[in-house]
């Protein structure tokens, strides 16, 4: 064998010459893998990349990232250097304040609870802003056979029209995570209700005025929720 088992670090054989470079490549490779945090999840390379920078490659890369789609890209003196990660690894993700794990095929958020067979229960979340000059309700949805923990809201701009505040919801229940919410910047609201509310279809997060109606503003919601999965893994 030329390379360990599970992180493919390199060994230094008997005479070989240079050994310098192949036990400086292991190190780079370590310093990818241990602990990892990246600095985001990128289809294509940032435009002035420092020595040590860490990426996972996005899943439609472009540029020198072409053709590492989910791979470990560090940055090193020259360019960069792809790995592959293996199974159940997780980094720390530094735009999302979030951890990932790689499951064999793609990224996915860190689960609460998970086994190889197919049964887990995650908890997820989703972070979405509302263009109230356009629409009032999420492009993002709750999804089918989730359960939902809350559901948060902040004014990022200001709302205007003929509103003086206003209600988050479901169509059905337009007030069912707050209403008398604020319409100045960073008016915000922890909406939870007395027990996980689930949903049975792709639903999305409405946005209702408590009395009036809305003309423009920017209103950032982040929905907090369970998703289960049976014991199968299709």
């Amino acid at each position: 064998m030329s390379s360990t088992a599970r992180l493919g670090l390199p060994y230094i054989v008997t005479g070989q010459a240079q050994k310098e470079v192949t036990h400086n490549e292991g190190l780079n490779k370590l310093d990818a893998f241990v602990t990892p945090v990246v600095a985001d999840i990128a289809d294509s390379p940032p435009g002035s990349p420092t020595a040590g920078d860490l990426y996972i490659v996005g899943t439609s890369p472009s540029g020198d990232f072409t053709g590492h789609a989910n791979q470990l890209a560090q940055y090193q003196t020259g360019g960069w250097v792809f790995y592959a990660p293996f199974k159940w690894m997780d980094a720390v993700v530094d735009s999302l304040d979030s951890r990932m794990a790689y499951d064999g095929s793609a990224w996915v958020p860190f689960g609460l609870i998970m086994r190889d067979g197919g049964e887990y229960l995650r908890v997820l979340s989703w972070q979405d802003d509302v263009d109230l000059s356009i629409g009032d309700e999420t492009t993002l949805l709750i999804p089918n056979r989730s359960s939902v923990l809350a559901v948060n809201t902040r004014v990022i701009e200001e709302v205007t029209g003929t509103v003086t505040s206003f209600g988050v919801g479901v169509s059905g229940d337009t007030s069912r995570y707050g209403n008398g919410i604020g319409t100045g910047v960073d008016s915000t609201n922890i909406g939870l209700t007395y027990h996980p509310v689930s949903y049975y279809s792709d639903t999305p997060v409405l946005l209702t005025p408590d009395a009036g109606s809305f003309s423009d503003g920017l209103v950032r919601i982040n929905v907090q929720y369970l998703k289960p999965r049976g014991p199968w893994t299709w």
